[in-house]
């Protein structure tokens, strides 16, 4: 059973992945995601890049569909998503790193302007605005996770707060604020 918290988080991050805002979480709004972080890093389609954003949200989807869709449509309810997320990706064998952090790394990676294993507040910010995320809540989630103040946060970090952030049921983990308050 998931703490108010966790269903909250659930939430949001279906927020982020419901791109077309249709109510339901589809292949077409990971594609889209995509798109929109690679338009946000102008990152071209021939750029490897580009590949592994698209290699690790198309792991994702399949994932997804075959995990939370419980009525075989091709789509995820809010429902569907908010009640089989923790069930299908939680805890240390729930295929957190199997299927999510390939499409996750991707995206930190893309972040990661400069290649120094770093993202800076300016890529984070540049990151959370292709899902949705606003300036405040961006500058306040980036504020949660540089615990040591020097203005970037790796990409191990920010890997291990994802993974809180999407499957974790600790309320004072870092990661719980990766795309702000919740």
């Amino acid at each position: 059973m998931a703490t108010i918290l966790q269903q909250r988080k659930l939430d949001k991050a279906f927020h982020h992945l419901d791109v077309n805002r249709n109510g339901y979480v589809e292949e077409q709004d990971l594609t889209a995601l995509g798109v929109r972080l690679l338009a946000n890093f102008g990152v071209g389609h021939d750029d490897p890049r580009a590949r592994k954003i698209a290699d690790g949200f198309g792991t994702f989807w399949t994932a997804l569909a075959t995990a939370l869709d419980a009525d075989g449509d091709r789509r995820l309810s809010p429902a569907e998503y908010r009640d089989g997320m923790l069930a299908g990706f939680g805890g240390p064998d729930g295929g957190f790193d199997q299927h999510f952090r390939p499409g996750a790394m991707a995206v930190l990676e893309l972040a990661d302007t400069d290649g120094d294993g770093y993202v800076s507040r300016d890529e984070f910010a540049t990151m959370q605005r292709a899902f949705g995320t606003v300036p405040d809540e961006s500058d306040y989630a980036f504020d949660q996770l540089d615990l040591d103040g020097d203005g970037r946060l790796s990409l191990d970090e920010m890997i291990e707060a994802v993974r809180e952030f999407y499957v974790g049921a600790d309320d004072n983990a870092v990661g719980t604020w990766f795309f702000g308050r919740v």
